[in-house]
């Protein structure tokens, strides 16, 4: 019996990507801007913001989503490959932190911010296309 094979859309997990990090940072900035930290602590989440969604996108094009995989073969690489985005995130934070001598506390919360964003929004996507998967089998 042939295991049943899936295949994600790049584009809407580029896009959920996008949305995400557009929510962590319009979130980050009005709280930032709210609270009265300066925009300096703004620039610095940001920033942050940014590296992660640059890692996001290398790292979707390296899983290469579009690919046919049998099913739960495509959710445990989805799932190592968030691990491993999430590691490579952490080194570039450490970049940030190193390089450019950002503050800890931004950098942390805009990473943890993002980060969980960026996973509600990719589960979404990929659970609608796994169910979406069950129910054709089921027919």
């Amino acid at each position: 019996m042939k295991p049943t094979t899936i295949s994600f859309s790049f584009r809407r997990l580029a896009l959920a990507q996008l949305a995400a990090t557009i929510v962590a940072a319009v979130v980050w900035g009005s709280g930032v801007m709210l609270g009265g930290f300066g925009m300096q602590i703004a620039l610095e989440g940001v920033s942050q913001i940014g590296v992660l969604l640059v890692i996001s996108f290398v790292f979707l094009v390296l899983f290469g989503p579009s690919r046919e995989r049998p099913v739960a073969t495509a959710a445990t690489l989805w799932s190592a490959t968030s691990f491993v985005r999430f590691l490579a995130s952490l080194g570039a934070s450490s970049l940030l932190y190193y390089a450019a001598q950002f503050g800890v506390r931004p950098l942390l919360f805009s990473f943890l911010l993002t980060a969980v964003l960026l996973l509600i929004c990719e589960t979404r996507v990929i659970a609608h296309d796994i169910s979406n998967i069950s129910t054709l089998t089921k027919e």
